[in-house]
């Protein structure tokens, strides 16, 4: 395998030398190469964009062999006659019907090179005259006004064919929406270029108003979804009150999809009833298996932590425990999904050199969750239980623990849900003996070795408009998640704890959205008698969350001898730090993603972030608390989401140090240095700059996208 992977890499380099030298070859004898593509008069268009619609372009700086930005321009005669065509053309699509070209010079500047130079004349824009629409005045006044609503096109405007077709499609899509499914638009646009104006008219025929009709159903044979389940879940969205519309026909294809058990959906209207002023409604499924098994290798780290593991994860759709509950229940659905694997503290490196501080161990998380849909005969409703079994382990603690959940999923929308539930978490917790010897139970939270109880109430909420959940580029996501309960702590202790995060991604670049803007805000408060809650449900910040500290690292501290130099409580001896953290969170980032080119994307980040040993409020200190960092990452697309490689670095000059409790030391480690040049020193406080003691710098390398 290694040989035929060695080789697969050969033939992937011999082809990327083999394009970059057949880059520089002209594509027939006669091309020259173009110095320079220079055009004058241009005021009212970009000579730029000008330029993307030729065929004929300019050499770039950088030699033709450069990777991306490497580029040779040549000079075809005959293309070069099609580009004059297609200058007057551009300038008519956006309105200048006067466009012509004055002068083009094409001139050698040395042997096999030229130099070209055209000379345009743009003349005045044309602009809209008169706009006559025709064809509604058979319709009622309102929905004549609902029809003509905000048109892309004005009198007075330059005239832009973008916006006339534009016009077009949305007057016909409005009429179909209101159920005229065979209205038709008719257009014409007189351009008077010497007068530089436009005169246009709109014929629009409504034809027949309908509504929706008889729903039919087409399966595979031997189907396991029966014709008539299909039917009655499409049919909120094809109610034969309603008028027929595209909108209908396309709530009810996502209505079945949201099913997951069709690998194909169709709805299409059949043949129109024009009597009965009906037309009916035709849906073709294909089912998908309803098994499936996924597995893959998954990593993630920074330079305190690091772990590799193993991901697998079984689903099926159809198990049919329901029908014990109910004789006709259909698709409850069983997922399992396991992550085992083995971390490392602080790297793989210090584990491997048997330093004394290093730790491993096993990890793992597995996840049953069973879901019963329709339940109580409602679409919108389903009854989930899940049951989780983990074992963590992190800097300050490691646990066993284990989660109850059950409660009623309520999908208000397909972008709105909701999901109130009941939860019983356990957890039994360790740490390691320098932080169990020296810190009290009350600031774990958690008696060490005996098992540490939540039971608490959640709802939880969520807005979800993202394109796509795994590489977002439009839309945005809101959610809220409330907890309130009791925790057996060192005592029984009631808490209540609110999270939310809003989210928002915008592309633009052409139409490859070649540039995404990315935003995330995330705010928590817990609350609980004398800030008394187990450790477990504290929050932590760092990693992929505040890239400008390693995972979790943003958090309160303690500091503890370190394993070498442990002494009774009291004693003067240097210590480290663990985080144990807080009960309020503020965290923010603004991300710039560039897909530089195929898979791979480039990102620049601005992160901020807090967590507070008190709940957040109106007396939290933001100047001291909040801390800033700036980064560049990189992500390579893979099907189970990017892989992702960030740098931050922590500005020093925002936000005060880090809460440090010292526990039988007088000094502990803080770092200045970045990344692997760590520059540690034993201090008695922590030093002034931002997020001290931690170090400036962090590098993280995950699976997922950060937000």
């Amino acid at each position: 395998m290694a040989d035929r992977g060695q080789a697969c890499r050969g033939t992937v380099v011999l082809a990327c030398l083999l394009a970059a030298g057949c880059a520089h070859v002209p594509p027939t004898p006669e091309s020259k190469e173009v110095d320079e593509l220079k055009f004058e008069g241009p005021k009212a268009l970009s000579a730029s964009d000008l330029r993307k619609k030729l065929l004929t372009s300019e050499s770039s700086c950088l030699p033709a062999w450069t990777p991306l930005f490497g580029h040779t321009g040549w000079f075809d005669e005959t293309s070069w006659q099609a580009d004059l065509r297609r200058i007057v053309r551009f300038y008519q699509v956006n309105g200048y019907y006067q466009a012509r070209v004055l002068t083009e010079h094409v001139s050698d500047t040395d042997e096999g090179h030229v130099k070209v130079l055209v000379t345009l004349h743009e003349g005045a824009p044309a602009r809209l005259t008169s706009l006559r629409i025709s064809g509604l005045e058979a319709l009622e006044p309102e929905l004549q006004r609902t029809v003509l609503a905000d048109p892309p096109l004005h009198e007075g405007e330059r005239f832009l064919q973008a916006q006339w077709e534009q016009a077009k499609a949305q007057l016909l899509e409005r009429l179909r929406e209101h159920g005229f499914i065979e209205a038709s638009v008719v257009g014409e646009a007189v351009v008077h270029a010497d007068e530089a104006r436009v005169e246009a008219t709109l014929q629009l025929t409504p034809g027949t108003r309908y509504r929706f009709g008889a729903v039919s159903v087409t399966t595979d044979p031997d189907t396991v979804v029966p014709a008539e389940l299909v039917g009655d879940v499409a049919a909120p969205a094809l109610k034969p009150t309603a008028f027929a519309s595209d909108l209908g026909l396309k709530k009810a294809l996502e209505h079945l999809q949201d099913l997951g058990v069709f690998a194909g959906v169709k709805v299409a209207f059949g043949t129109p009833d024009r009597q009965a002023q009906t037309v009916p409604v035709v849906i073709e499924v294909h089912e998908a298996p309803f098994h499936s098994v996924r597995a893959g290798l998954g990593l993630n780290g920074d330079l305190i932590r690091q772990e590799v593991h193993l991901i697998a994860e079984y689903t099926n759709r159809n198990l049919g425990l329901a029908r014990l509950v109910s004789s006709g229940a259909l698709l409850d659905k069983l997922t399992v999904k396991a992550r085992v694997g083995w971390a490392f503290l602080p790297t793989v490196v210090a584990v491997a050199a048997n330093d004394p501080t290093a730790r491993n161990g096993p990890i793992f998380k597995l996840t049953t969750q069973y879901e019963v849909p329709r339940l109580f005969g409602n679409r919108r409703l389903s009854s989930v239980t899940a049951l989780d079994l983990s074992r963590a382990l992190d800097v300050a603690f490691d646990y066993y623990g284990g989660e109850l959940k059950s409660g009623v999923l309520v999908r208000a929308t397909r972008e709105l849900s909701f999901f109130p539930s009941l939860n019983l978490d356990t957890y039994v917790v360790n740490a390691p003996a320098n932080v169990r010897d020296h810190v009290p139970p009350a600031v774990l939270g958690c008696v060490v070795g005996a098992p540490c109880v939540v039971t608490f109430l959640e709802v939880s909420a969520e807005f979800d408009r993202r394109d796509n959940k795994l590489e977002p580029k439009e839309g945005s996501f809101l959610a809220l998640d409330a907890q309130g309960g009791v925790a057996q702590t060192v005592s029984l202790k009631p808490f209540f704890k609110l999270t939310a995060e809003a989210r928002g991604y915008v592309s633009f670049g052409g139409a490859h959205r070649a540039f995404t803007l990315a935003g995330k805000l995330r705010a928590g408060t817990l609350v609980s008698t004398d800030d008394d809650t187990p450790i477990v449900v504290r929050f932590f910040s760092g990693g992929s969350n505040m890239r400008g500290f390693n995972q979790r690292r943003l958090s309160p501290q303690v500091a503890v001898p370190t394993p070498t130099t442990q002494a009774p409580l009291g004693d003067v001896n240097q210590g480290e730090t663990f985080p144990i953290g807080g009960n309020g969170l503020l965290e923010g980032s603004f991300e710039l993603r560039w897909n530089v080119w195929g898979e791979l994307t480039l990102a620049i980040f601005n992160d901020w972030g807090l967590v507070t040993a008190q709940a957040l409020g109106a007396a939290t200190d933001l100047r001291r608390s909040i801390y800033a960092a700036v980064g560049i990452g990189a992500r390579y697309r893979t099907p189970i989401g990017p892989i992702r490689l960030d740098f931050g670095v922590r500005l020093p000059f925002v936000g005060g140090p880090l809460d440090v409790q010292k526990q039988g030391v007088s000094t502990f480690s803080s770092s200045t240095g970045c990344f692997f040049w760590p520059a540690a020193a034993q201090r008695s406080t922590a030093p002034a700059y931002g997020g001290s003691p931690e170090g400036l710098c962090a590098v993280h390398l995950s699976i997922g996208e950060a937000f």
